[in-house]
């Protein structure tokens, strides 16, 4: 993975995307391993080209994690309710990378079924409309992405 040392980051452009993540029908099994989900989360970051400063996972008794990156550019995190099969993420990131490269990889490393992300454009001045986009994610009974 990808770590910047203090004092070596480049300044970047204000502007950014920030993805607001509600995964539906997910695999409870999944939500209890926190080392699991940090690796999920830290290979969505590095598969996009971010650079992580800090990596806190937290597991809660008797169920769920939450966890989060800070990134050079911003952050990801991640609420697990395995008794809902439902997770919330966050990713956000200014600069060049874009975040929806890696979501659907993260609604498959979650086994979700189906999820709504909003996109919210960041550090634009105006007024915005967000919608959420429904993403059905790989189903092998119908061969593939049904939307």
């Amino acid at each position: 993975m990808k770590y910047v040392e203090k004092g070596m980051m480049q300044p970047l452009n204000i502007e950014g995307k920030h993805l607001i993540i509600d995964a539906f029908d997910c695999n409870p099994d999944l939500f209890n391993s926190k080392d699991y989900l940090e690796l999920l989360m830290l290979q969505a970051a590095n598969d996009n080209g971010m650079q992580v400063l800090s990596s806190y996972f937290h597991p809660f008794h008797p169920q769920g994690v939450t966890g989060v990156l800070v990134l050079s550019t911003s952050h990801m995190s991640i609420h697990t309710w395995p008794e809902e099969n439902y997770a919330s993420l966050d990713y956000y990131t200014c600069g060049d990378a874009d975040p929806e490269f890696q979501t659907r990889s993260l609604l498959r490393g979650l086994g979700a079924k189906r999820a709504l992300v909003y996109t919210v454009s960041r550090g634009v001045n105006g007024t915005q409309l967000i919608f959420p986009k429904e993403i059905f994610v790989y189903d092998t009974s119908k061969g593939g992405d049904s939307k």
